[in-house]
Order: C-alpha cells, then structure tokens, then sequence
C-alpha cells in the first residue's frame, strides 16, 4: 500500500470511492482535499481519510477503504498516519460522527460525547450541519504528543 496526500485531481476517485462505500462526498472541494490522506494498491485508489481542520481541532471524516482490501488493517493505518498529520498541525482534539463504525474508533481511544459538546468551528461543518443525521454518534480524542 502506497500513501500520499490528495491533490484536486484525485477528486473524482474520492468522490467514486466515498459514494461506493456509502459516505458522504457532496461537500467534497480542492481546498478540503488537501488534508486527505490516500491509499493506492498501485495506481488504484482503494482506501482514503480526510481532515477538516478547524483551529486545535479537527473533524476526522471520510475514512473508506474498498471492499476488497478490508481486514488488512488499512482503515487503522490510516488512522494512525491521520492522527500524526494531525499532530503535527498542531491539532489537539479528534472529532468525528459515525452511524456504523462506533467499535472500530473506540478500540483506538475515541469517545462517545454529545454532539453539542464539539466546538462551534466542528458544528458548522457540513457533516454537523446537513449531512449527517441527528442519530449519528459524535465521539472525539484528545491527541497526545506521541
């Protein structure tokens, strides 16, 4: 697996990716692609995660990989390299929203919150505002040094 960051020419490919796993892509633009994280199996694009970063925190979003590279533990790769770029921003505190993948993120230090609990700049993103329902779980990490 080879990892790089997006450009505004792998837009269509996120936005295939997102949409064949059922995520969000609509509010995809060039200038948020630039905290999203790739994963090619060589020229392929099968596993991606992005970044909205909002001051000290930031919004994890996005995180897909395709159905045939799952249980390979790409999805926690990505995690894991997400996190470090996001430390190395300067970011401290994780948020995210998820209808299915509440297990997954809790095996690696996020919490359930309330939704209301995020900062002002993570609820006016589109994924609190229109994007994801009200039933999504809202769960955050407060990034260390390491």
């Amino acid at each position: 697996m080879n990892y790089r960051f997006a450009t505004k020419d792998d837009a269509t490919e996120i936005k295939r990716l997102l949409a064949e796993t059922d995520l969000h892509h609509e509010d995809i633009t060039p200038s948020l692609l630039r905290h999203f994280l790739l994963g090619f199996d060589g020229s392929r694009l099968v596993a991606v995660v992005g970044l909205e970063i909002k001051i000290q925190s930031a919004l994890l979003r996005s995180l897909a990989v395709d159905a045939k590279f799952r249980n390979r533990g790409i999805a926690a790769e990505l995690v894991g390299k997400i996190e470090s770029h996001a430390r190395s921003l300067n970011v401290k505190t994780l948020y995210l929203l998820t209808l299915t993948a509440e297990r997954f993120f809790a095996k690696y230090g996020y919490q359930r919150v309330e939704r209301d609990s995020a900062p002002a700049g993570i609820q006016a993103t589109a994924e609190f505002q229109t994007l994801c329902p009200a039933s999504a779980i809202c769960m955050v990490k407060q990034l260390g040094n390491g």
